[in-house]
């Protein structure tokens, strides 16, 4: 009896043409995730400038960067309560130390999915990966010269770690600031910024613990200076750590009026630095 089969050539060329589908799926697969990766981002960062803003109207500031205690917890567990968190916030000592018998644990016991990139592939510390670490950090201000003025941004360049910014919303231990410190405009000042990118700073051992704070004139865990260009190798500063993302071409960022922006990684550097500040009368705006 006559057997109706695939000829060699027949299946090689049907096997071909799966190859090529399959290499044409799986690219728009991986958008299609990195698209939905990065719409959750985004929502993470809607939820920090909600809470941001509930805090401001509970307390009339904006909280500290990090407590003003050395190795201190940071912004991110005095926002927990406005984040439907107050049953963690309320197991945390505010008065010691961010690694204490009674807060350690606290930052080991799970990740806080609201503090972290889903693009990213590390959600621990560097230093220990014990420790959950996050992803979104507070904007301490610019760094350099002033592109409108032409004058040096306040500093305090203080410590060994690349100084204090003192033009934008987050600070170590002194007074917080409040909307009437916004001058340049909530619509124009970047809050939070995003550093969940694998090859950061020469991959160097930058993450660390979600409640670390910071030491007075040293460092600051929970924020940075803008002192870099986005998704820029850099590895000297622990302060100065350039934000950046997994996200193609940019990284996300919060600005102070609750809106968020996908801000590009060629975007001009005066205009990144004069976001950064929240008083420093520049023109431009994202």
């Amino acid at each position: 009896m006559k057997r109706n089969a695939f000829t060699l050539v027949e299946l090689l060329v049907v096997i071909a043409i799966i190859g090529v589908l399959v290499g044409l799926l799986l690219p728009a697969v991986q958008a299609a995730r990195e698209a939905a990766r990065r719409m959750s981002c985004s929502n993470n960062f809607k939820q920090l400038g909600l809470s941001l803003h509930n805090y401001h109207d509970t307390h009339q500031a904006f909280p500290l960067g990090a407590t003003a205690i050395t190795q201190g917890l940071s912004l991110h567990v005095a926002l927990l309560p406005f984040m439907e968190q107050g049953n963690k916030y309320d197991r945390f000592i505010i008065e010691e130390v961010f690694n204490s018998a009674n807060n350690r644990p606290l930052t080991q016991d799970a990740p806080m999915a609201m503090y972290i990139c889903p693009s990213s592939p590390e959600n621990t510390a560097d230093d220990t990966e014990a420790d959950y670490t996050t992803h979104y950090y507070g904007v301490m201000g610019p760094t350099g010269t002033n592109p409108q003025s032409g004058v040096a941004y306040k500093e305090n360049t203080s410590g060994a770690h690349g100084g204090w910014s003192e033009q934008g919303l987050f600070r170590w231990g002194l007074k917080p600031k409040n909307f009437a410190n916004i001058v340049d405009g909530t619509s124009n000042s970047l809050a939070f910024g995003e550093i969940s990118w694998s090859e950061r700073n020469g991959n160097a051992t930058r993450y660390r613990a979600w409640t670390r704070g910071g030491q007075v004139n040293q460092y600051m865990a929970p924020a940075k200076n803008i002192a870099r260009a986005i998704n820029s190798d850099y590895t000297a500063l622990f302060n100065d750590m350039s934000m950046g993302s997994e996200h193609p071409g940019g990284a996300m960022f919060g600005l102070c009026d609750g809106s968020v922006r996908f801000v590009s990684e060629t975007i001009n550097f005066s205009t990144y630095l004069s976001a950064a500040s929240v008083n420093g009368r520049e023109s431009d705006g994202l």
